[in-house]
């Protein structure tokens, strides 16, 4: 049988909650519930979320107690299946060690396959198409390090798991080489979704060939590209269950953290200056040395001062958007934009992806900066619900498949045929396999079914609104969300 195509669609996750009653996903309030033990023993306490196999539950007294799930019983570990909730530490602002610069990076250098060279530190494991040498790879590692040790203290963590232990790098002499196995023009730097690995052209990151070998050009070269693309790498987890306006803001919003003397600067006033410093140096593009430079105080006060602002999209309009819309500016059921580059309102588009990225950058800035705790927790259960969802369609998968191999095997009992029409005749004595109910009939619910957990239940304009005058308050600047 040819299979139909999938439609995905709209589901309510409606499962008991024992003794409490169903709460969306955007309530803060945790399940009070009985727990009973293996041996019998009971307690009343707040279900927080699961663990690598333990539950977290605060007790009544506020105290925070670990569970296995080995120790609770049959009945509560049918509750944990039917509501399963990731647990989530609380993340009130980066840890002061999250500034800890690396001062050394060990690396074990080893020769690759067709004439490759292959280098290891301890969380990538990089291919090169040239021989760089053990000193100059620890230099170019430090970054890849770095990034890491930042992720391993960031409000999300590391969310990818790697193949063998270590993350997979390719590093290419030469630019035409990077293009091929699939970097883009201009680019230092991209992580390839489906093969889950970094790509880099050394010529882009400053390394270039001498005399003497391969050695760093000049220190003075954009990292932005590569810690946005290893943000990727690292959060693999979220590129498949949140939208990409999501994954493109935090991935914006971690490359331009500041690095000074070879550390990430993540107080909150250096990370606000990272924000600032990034439009002063795309207003200032079209000089020479503008977008690698630092920037001045004087110039960040100036550029606030300015009431000038860098092209925006109104935050509502990005905060509902599909992955379709953000790549092609068309939304689901509406015609294509027109090529004068004018909205549906007549005025003028932006720059749609430059404002785009400018705009996630923002609302990711919004929720970790100015929020905080309240707005990481939003965040993570957006991811939550939509996982749930995920979870619903990989279990259609294996249903149907299910259901496949019971109807080619109907199809070959005795007096059963099918008629050119695709109509199916058989004796009323057999039933026919049932075809397993579609969860989704809307493709966009695995990205943003688990939106209202990110709104807590109010609008999209509502909150957009509200995001928008805290950024302009917070940053000092007169932005425009067109």
């Amino acid at each position: 049988m040819q299979i139909p195509r999938l439609i995905l669609a709209t589901i309510v996750l409606a499962t008991g909650f024992g003794r409490a009653e169903p709460q969306p996903a955007w309530d803060s309030k945790p399940i009070v519930r009985e727990w009973t033990s293996t041996d019998g023993k009971k307690l009343t306490a707040s279900y927080l979320g699961l663990q690598a196999g333990q539950v977290t539950l605060k007790l009544t007294d506020g105290k925070i107690s670990r569970v296995p799930l080995l120790k609770l019983s049959p009945e509560d570990n049918t509750f944990l299946r039917e509501n399963h909730l990731d647990y989530h530490a609380p993340w009130l602002a980066w840890p002061p060690d999250a500034d800890a610069a690396l001062t050394n990076v060990p690396v074990q250098e080893a020769p690759g396959q067709d004439g490759t060279f292959a280098y290891t530190t301890p969380h990538f494991r990089f291919i090169s198409d040239v021989n760089l040498g053990t000193p100059l790879m620890k230099d170019l590692a430090r970054v890849f390090e770095l990034t890491h040790a930042l992720h391993s203290k960031s409000p999300f963590g590391i969310l990818a798991k790697p193949d063998k232990g270590l993350f997979n790098a390719k590093l290419f002499g030469m630019t035409a080489a990077y293009m091929k196995a699939g970097g883009l023009p201009g680019t230092a730097g991209i992580y390839l979704l489906k093969d889950k690995v970094f790509l880099a052209p050394l010529e882009l990151m400053g390394v270039r060939p001498g005399s003497a070998g391969w050695r760093k050009d000049s220190s003075e070269y954009d990292l932005s590209t590569v810690v946005h693309e290893l943000t990727h790498m690292l959060t693999h987890d979220m590129l498949n269950n949140l939208p990409i306006w999501v994954n493109e803001g935090y991935a914006e919003y971690i490359s331009h953290i500041q690095i000074e003397n070879g550390a990430f600067r993540t107080s909150a006033a250096k990370i606000r200056e990272g924000v600032l410093d990034r439009f002063v140096r795309e207003q200032e593009r079209q000089s020479s040395a503008g977008s690698l430079r630092g920037v001045g105080i004087g110039e960040r006060v100036k550029f606030q001062k300015s009431g000038s602002s860098p092209q925006l999209f109104k935050v509502a309009k990005v905060l509902r958007m599909t992955d379709e819309e953000w790549f092609t500016g068309q939304a689901p059921g509406q015609p294509a934009p027109p090529l004068s580059g004018k909205g549906p309102s007549g005025a003028a588009e932006p720059n749609r992806l430059p404002a785009l990225y400018r705009t996630a950058h923002l609302i990711i800035y919004y929720f970790i900066q100015i929020e905080g705790e309240k707005g990481v927790l939003k965040i993570q259960r957006f991811l939550d619900a939509n996982r749930k969802f995920m979870t619903n369609y990989e279990k259609y998968q294996t249903d149907f498949a299910g259901y496949e191999t019971k109807m080619q095997a109907f199809l070959h009992l005795p007096g059963v045929s099918q008629t050119a029409d695709g109509r199916i005749k058989y004796p009323s004595g057999l039933e026919i396999p049932a075809a397993p109910e579609l969860p989704f009939t809307d493709p966009n619910q695995l990205k943003l079914g688990g939106l209202d957990a990110l709104l807590a239940g109010e609008s999209a304009t509502v909150v957009g609104a509200r995001i928008e005058n805290a950024l302009r308050q917070d940053l000092g600047v007169k932005l425009k969300f067109d």
